[in-house]
């Protein structure tokens, strides 16, 4: 056997199969095509690719192959793919030896050529039926139907379900038009759906906020934390343990004071933990609760105009009152809950062992009775689906490092399908079929993520360019070198406004961008 797979030496006569097979391995780089033919008076071999396969090329790797089983002539063409004429036509005939030498030369051949009639008419000899067709990968592909923008997306989304969670789970959230600038308690909900919602205030705090994490952990539901900005930067790891376990965290000012705020005052209070809350944690949740309740001292107010819901509750244990007890607080809760119901309860700002107690019972007893605990959010969301609760992500993929574990799957894939094409059998053409469309859709798949990776690359040169820009205006402004501090931070903030709001480090590059203007607006009295 050849590594081809046909027999040499043999006085069998090597099959249409056999043949098509080894051409198209020997020819692969000349023809893309192969059709191979047999009649009475010998075979016929036509021979194709995007350009007519150069003659010579064609004719020493059929030499070589057929050199030691050359019984039969062999009509050989070459022509342009989709062509109907070929562009060149020779015979190979037997050649009679006469001395055992004239073979050993390497320069002759057990055969001769013949040029033949380039007829039209050539194509009736490999019609349907009448011979073998070996085509090469590229041509399959090529006749392959391109997959439906759904059929990529469902790829990808396959792919990607292997791929390790993003870190950290970067998150921004913007309520529906019917709740935004709005101050709710409780939200409407269609009949049947029992969603109720359990809010924290106050924290984080180190001893009470681990515990109620640790019990929602164990219950398996999801709440909403609304954090004191101050209490965020002495528990940072609380706050991003938070959001790591999938739970909301919201504004809840940075300082908690009840007396009236000027605007200046009301903005530094909302507006600075937003940014701190997003700075420290990823999280960018557009929903505000007043400290206090209160909706009259101009922090409600501020929320409102910056598009926040504004959130207050339904359902009021007072858990925040000396002397209530557990019991109380539970059954409290379970008396006043409601389907679209907003909890308030406390796991900061005082002792809280009542509230941590009064947990497991409430949960228990409310999911007895059907209710299904969500957050904030997902409350808002059942109520009014036109909000934007997602994660800044592209078919499920948060960071650019599962994107690039998700190329070298698709890659593998790819190849993997290629293999199974090239040894696929000439004689299953359904089989070629289905093998070559499956391909084709990874590869346009690939090509996908390919192009999402590129733009991520980008948006993350931008960042680190920035970011870099940012640090030498700091160093500029331990030197006092104010010129140098402004150009630097201008630079800086306009390549963070290059970056698309649809990447994944968008949201850092906004706060990256607001930090930067808040330093350029001080400069050149900036004190590092």
């Amino acid at each position: 056997m050849t590594a081809a797979g046909v027999v040499v030496g043999s006085d069998r006569l090597p099959s249409a199969q056999e043949i098509a097979q080894a051409l198209a391995l020997r020819l692969a780089p000349q023809a893309t095509s192969v059709r191979v033919a047999h009649a009475q008076d010998g075979w016929k071999i036509l021979l194709e690719a995007e350009q007519i396969p150069d003659q010579r090329s064609c004719l020493d790797a059929l030499g070589d192959l057929f050199a030691s089983f050359l019984l039969q002539p062999i009509d050989v063409y070459g022509r342009q793919l989709g062509g109907s004429q070929p562009g060149w036509g020779v015979r190979l005939r037997p050649k009679d030896v006469t001395a055992p030498e004239q073979v050993a030369q390497k320069s002759d051949r057990p055969y001769r050529t013949e040029p033949l009639l380039l007829a039209a008419c050539v194509a009736i000899l490999f019609s349907v039926g009448a011979g073998l067709q070996w085509q090469s990968p590229s041509v399959w592909l090529e006749a392959a139907p391109t997959a439906s923008p759904a059929q990529v997306r469902s790829v990808i989304l396959n792919a990607a379900t292997t791929l390790a969670p993003a870190t950290p789970p970067l998150f921004r959230y913007v309520p529906p038009e019917s709740f935004r600038g709005q101050v709710f308690g409780s939200v409407p909900l269609a009949a049947g759906q029992k969603l109720i919602a359990l809010t924290f205030d106050d924290g984080p705090d180190p001893i009470y906020t681990a515990q109620v994490l640790d019990i929602l952990a164990k219950e398996n539901i999801k709440a909403s934390f609304f954090a004191i900005a101050s209490a965020v930067a002495a528990y940072p790891e609380l706050a991003q343990q938070i959001v790591q376990e999938g739970h909301t965290l919201a504004n809840h000012s940075w300082s908690h004071r009840y007396h009236n705020y000027t605007p200046s005052t009301a903005m530094r209070e909302v507006d600075h933990t937003q940014q701190y809350i997003e700075q420290v944690t990823g999280v960018n949740i557009k929903l505000f609760r007043p400290p206090g309740g209160r909706l009259n001292n101009g922090l409600a107010s501020r929320a409102a105009q910056q598009g926040y819901g504004v959130v207050m509750w339904s359902v009021d244990p007072q858990d925040w009152l000396p002397g209530q007890t557990s019991e109380q607080i539970a059954t409290s809760v379970i008396r006043e809950a409601h389907p679209g119901g907003i909890v308030l309860l406390h796991d900061g700002g005082g002792n809280r062992a009542a509230t941590v107690a009064a947990l497991p019972k409430m949960i228990q007893e409310l999911r007895a009775q059907g209710y299904e605990f969500v957050t904030l959010p997902e409350l808002l969301q059942a109520s009014d689906p036109s909000g934007e609760l997602h994660h800044p992500e592209w078919l499920t993929i948060q960071e650019t490092a599962q994107l690039e574990v998700l190329v070298a799957k698709l890659e593998a894939r790819c190849q993997a399908l290629r293999a199974e094409l090239i040894a696929s059998s000439p004689l299953e053409p359904s089989q070629r079929h289905q093998i070559a469309a499956a391909l084709k859709e990874q590869q346009q798949a690939l090509s996908w993520v390919q192009q999402r990776l590129a733009f991520e690359i980008i948006a993350e040169d931008r960042y680190r360019a920035a970011f870099a820009m940012g640090q030498q205006a700091l160093t500029a402004a331990k030197a006092q070198e104010w010129a140098v501090v402004t150009h630097q931070l201008q630079g800086a903030i306009a390549e963070l406004e290059r970056i698309s709001e649809r990447s994944f480090v968008y949201p850092l590059a906004q706060v990256k961008q607001r930090e930067y203007k808040r330093l350029l607006a001080r400069t050149p009295n900036l004190k590092i």
